[in-house]
């Protein structure tokens, strides 16, 4: 089972690594009980390296699923940030399977992209691909179930630094300064839209004037 999701977080390469590598926080014990985790250990290798060791309650009458991850992120010269949570086989002997769960397998890996900001507000290019073997038979109603709880880790850092409102703020400011060295006085409808197409910008009629769409084609339907 494959899944992955992509967004743009308002936040810093940086803060999005801190949110989705650190599971020691009271953020993530909460989050971890929503997520049906009913017990997890850490074992720190060094700052870019630790082990991940979980039980989770699945629902559906199935058996608890437990996971062993070893967590390494790297940072690339661009700015770019790859975390890599992959199994292992490491402390099996400590932590053993309880009796009546299944050990699950899990590769999953982040890709945190820096972008041009807004305004102040800095703005990142999330993607999170996940790859799950729960073991045993499972329903695909389940299996639908259980992997868009592990997308949601996404959505969580989404909505843990979500900035809308700043951000329509700052371009409702943009436009506000674009207007100010506008000479409406002398414009007709057609050159004052054009102050606001960006190149490369295709225009879409609607039936709602007022409502004009812009829709972005790369070299403008050329080739």
């Amino acid at each position: 089972m494959t899944g992955i999701a992509m967004t743009v977080v308002d936040a810093s390469v940086e803060e999005c690594v801190a949110s989705s590598y650190c599971y020691n926080g009271r953020a993530f014990q909460k989050q971890s009980k929503k997520m049906g985790i009913t017990e997890y250990h850490f074992k720190k290798v060094n700052e870019h390296t630790h082990y991940y060791i979980s039980t989770r309650k699945l629902g559906f009458l199935l058996n608890p699923r437990e996971g062993r991850s070893k967590i390494t992120w790297m940072k690339e010269e661009d700015g770019k940030v790859v975390i890599d949570v992959s199994d292992t086989n490491d402390f099996m002997e400590e932590y053993p399977v309880k009796e009546g769960n299944i050990l699950a397998s899990n590769h999953s890996v982040w890709v945190l992209d820096p972008l041009d900001p807004k305004g102040e507000i800095p703005q990142t290019a999330v993607s999170f691909t996940t790859r799950v073997d729960i073991g045993g038979n499972i329903p695909a109603s389940a299996m639908n179930f259980i992997l868009k709880v592990y997308l949601s880790s996404l959505s969580n850092v989404r909505k843990k630094f979500d900035k809308s409102k700043e951000i329509d703020a700052f371009n409702r400011l943009q436009i506000v300064e674009k207007m100010k060295n506008i000479n409406i006085k002398y414009m007709n409808a057609k050159t004052f839209e054009k102050h606001f197409q960006k190149k490369g910008d295709l225009k879409i009629e609607s039936a709602f004037p007022l409502a004009d769409n812009w829709l972005k084609v790369l070299g403008n339907g050329e080739g």
